[in-house]
């Protein structure tokens, strides 16, 4: 077994035994921390999103220029034809 492999299997069974052995926390969380919660998970897929749509922007850009006439044309740059 490498050694990559023997560090993920302890990790994954050192949380296994943490999920499982849990107590009670008698923990408070004021209303700001749904509201940070909340601002985390929009800004979360607000940036996949932008992440998306730079992606596919060079996918399309991609193919475009291999079939244009002009090859220098890019996300950045105009055609001027």
């Amino acid at each position: 077994m490498g050694p990559i492999k023997k560090l993920t299997t302890i990790t994954l069974l050192s949380g296994l035994i943490l999920l499982l052995s849990y107590q009670d926390a008698n923990a408070y969380l004021d209303p700001a921390t749904g509201s940070y919660i909340f601002q985390l998970l929009l800004a979360a897929l607000l940036g996949a999103a932008l992440a998306v749509k730079i992606f596919w922007s060079n996918v399309k850009y991609f193919f475009l220029n291999l079939f244009s006439k002009n090859r220098n044309a890019g996300p950045d740059q105009e055609d001027n034809d």
